[in-house]
């Protein structure tokens, strides 16, 4: 796991576990420091975060400073690091997950000429049409080639699909085949 990923794991974590002390009682801008620096030391000392160490004694040091706000920091570095860490191979795994959870079914993944059109999960059938999906991104998860995606179930499904990939800031899309049952659409790296 990279310096980076680790960090927002962190970040994540100590702001996630000061909301659930926040669910119990409402909690001043102490408290709440003080909240996260005990969520933050045991990590400075822990083999597991080891590659962090230095910037969680910082976050640590800062969050003791009088009138500092240590959730804010954490959720503005959290905010930096998700631009970091986030690849166009990461946001693509998310956006085919949405689409699973949307449509209550699996995407499948193949090459066009051996997609089974029988072969569905739940109502519809959505597969990753491309020869090799792994060469569709470079070694920094950035999309370097288009991929396609197809679609094939009723129409109801087809809006609820529809609207998933138009919703999608991350890729830009194109039709490349439509009719009442069927939808293709190509996606790009904006």
């Amino acid at each position: 796991m990279s310096q980076s990923q680790l960090q927002l794991d962190v970040c994540t974590l100590a702001l996630l576990h000061l909301e659930f002390k926040k669910l119990d009682k409402p909690l001043s801008l102490a408290e709440r420091n003080n909240l996260l620096i005990q969520f933050l030391k045991p990590k400075i000392k822990a083999n597991h975060y080891r590659a962090i160490k230095k910037s969680t004694k910082k976050w640590v040091m800062m969050g003791r400073q009088p009138g500092a706000d240590l959730e804010s920091v954490l959720e503005q570095e959290q905010e930096r690091l998700q631009a970091v860490c986030s690849t166009d191979m990461y946001r693509f795994v998310d956006l085919i997950g949405e689409i699973e959870q949307l449509l209550r079914t699996k995407v499948q993944y193949s090459v066009a000429r051996e997609i089974d059109l029988n072969a569905r999960y739940g109502k519809v059938l959505v597969t990753v049409v491309d020869e090799d999906l792994t060469a569709s991104f470079d070694d920094d998860g950035l999309m370097i080639k288009s991929t396609q995606i197809l679609f094939i179930g009723n129409s109801e499904h087809k809006e609820i699909f529809s609207a998933a990939i138009e919703k999608d800031n991350n890729f830009q899309s194109v039709v490349a085949y439509e009719d009442d049952n069927h939808l293709r659409v190509e996606l790009f790296r904006l």
